[in-house]
């Protein structure tokens, strides 16, 4: 293997010195010990193509315990693996000991691995060109020997060597292969992607391919990259559930633009805001269409769709090992998606659907429903419809309704079951829940009423005409 060392060009000097202060520091004191240092990973790759890196991460000849003897801040991160992380000034840092890999035995970690003193054997186990650059603090030089730094500049994702070889011994490489290909919207190295197979991916781990996946979702390329998961057949290998969408009787989808229920889905994922909920929810709004599928004279139906769809998507994403917060955000989108509101809504509807879904999951859910209508007619993606100015004055019509001068906040009664108790003498039961759930739907009709002195009366008229006040 050739060594293939460059000098920084002019601009690339320029970009290299935005490496921190911190970062630098660290890198001193490994070579200040006779031990090399090299920027390694994504913040090379980030640097070159002019990005700010989120990760610092360093590569030494230097093993673990010197590693850990030279900092007094360390934690033991992957210490098998030979990683370290370093805290200093308040950052933390990864160091990992050169390596090379020898038979990887469970298609994630290798069965021996062996430190080595040689920067380009530890390039050489990298997964792509672009990841598989070094620089080196010492010369100030860039370590280069696969042409990763020719590839960035041709936007290409290729394989470090063999590509079957190095999707086999890690089969979570290729999910990250179509991760990269959609965050930094690069062109794919045909061989690279010929070496796909989507048996590699068997035993790697749902959270991690969740993981890559949920980078993808927030991409500016997400289109080409849930279409590269579902042509390499990566998908099924996590998500058999969109694969059905193609199973759908198309009969069913004449009004829409792309005549498939999973060009349907893909293109309201990438139509709507990249945030992570919002794009789930996007690409499993219609997941139980497959399920609730039926047809008559009229035509073809999704009877309760959403409501087994939300069951649906919170059993997937319990699957893939998301957030409690995020799988609520997403069941709620999902089993609310139908709902109807519009301009001529009364203000009552609007804050009746807000107190379903919750205040602050509203323009979420108008979010959700401009990505559908979107994906159903492809001419509104091009031309400004009258529609769109309907749904601009619906968006103000209902921050108006739900402002705080507005709505005396609807959503939290101001007296509970206790004060009806106290108050009325009542013994816990379910009439409590009766009077509360009369209560909360007086005040979606009016908000100004939600004031304890006009609750109470309101709840002891109720009581009398249920004559149940003693």
């Amino acid at each position: 293997m050739p060594s293939v060392r460059s000098k920084l060009t002019t601009t690339e000097k320029f970009n290299f010195q935005q490496i921190p202060t911190w970062v630098a520091e660290v890198a001193k004191r490994l070579m200040d010990n006779n031990f090399q240092a090299f920027l390694v990973g994504g913040a090379v790759r980030d640097l070159l193509w002019e990005k700010a890196p989120n990760d610092w991460d360093l590569a030494t000849d230097a093993l673990p315990d010197q590693i850990a003897s030279l900092f007094s801040k360390t934690i033991a991160t992957g210490e098998k693996f030979g990683t370290i992380t370093v805290i200093w000034n308040g950052h933390q840092t990864e160091i990992t000991t050169l390596r090379e890999d020898l038979a990887y035995i469970d298609g994630r970690h290798p069965q021996e691995l062996h430190f080595t003193k040689d920067i380009l054997a530890d390039l050489g186990r990298r997964d792509f060109t672009i990841n598989a650059i070094a620089y080196d603090f010492l010369n100030q030089e860039l370590v280069d020997p696969f042409g990763g730094k020719n590839d960035i500049r041709k936007r290409l994702l290729k394989a470090v060597g063999d590509p079957k070889r190095r999707f086999r011994e890690d089969g979570l490489r290729m999910f990250r292969f179509y991760r990269f290909l959609a965050t930094l919207e690069l062109r794919p190295h045909r061989p690279t992607e010929w070496g796909l197979n989507s048996s590699y991916a068997t035993g790697v781990s749902l959270e991690r391919i969740q993981e890559e996946f949920s980078k993808l979702l927030v991409s500016p390329g997400v289109d080409r990259g849930l279409q590269g998961l579902k042509k390499s057949n990566l998908l099924n290998a996590f998500l058999p559930e969109l694969i059905r969408l193609d199973e759908v009787d198309k009969q069913g989808f004449t009004r829409h633009a792309s005549n498939s229920l999973w060009e349907h889905s893909k293109m309201a994922t990438v139509t709507i805001r990249p945030q992570l909920h919002l794009r789930l929810a996007a690409l499993f709004h219609d997941i139980a269409k497959p399920l609730t599928q039926s047809m008559d004279k009229t035509g073809v139906h999704f009877y309760g769709h959403e409501r087994v769809g939300a069951e649906l998507g919170k059993s997937i994403l319990e699957r893939l090992h998301y957030p409690q917060k995020i799988i609520q955000r997403v069941t709620i989108l999902i089993h609310n998606h139908m709902f109807y509101i519009d301009r001529q809504s009364s203000d009552a509807a609007i804050r009746r659907l807000a107190a379903k879904v919750g205040p602050e999951m509203i323009f979420d859910l108008l979010e959700l429903r401009r990505a559908d209508i979107v994906a159903t007619d492809s001419r509104i993606r091009s031309i400004n419809y009258q529609t769109w100015e309907s749904w601009h004055e619906l968006y103000q019509r209902i921050t108006l309704v739900l402002s705080p001068e507005n709505q005396y906040n609807p959503f939290q009664l101001v007296i509970n079951g206790q004060d009806l108790i106290e108050q009325f003498q009542l013994a816990p039961g379910p009439v409590i829940g009766e009077i509360l759930s009369y209560l909360k739907e007086l005040i979606l009709e009016e908000p100004s009423q939600n004031q304890k002195t006009i609750l109470l009366e309101l709840a002891r008229n109720y009581l009398d005409s249920k004559n149940t006040l003693h």
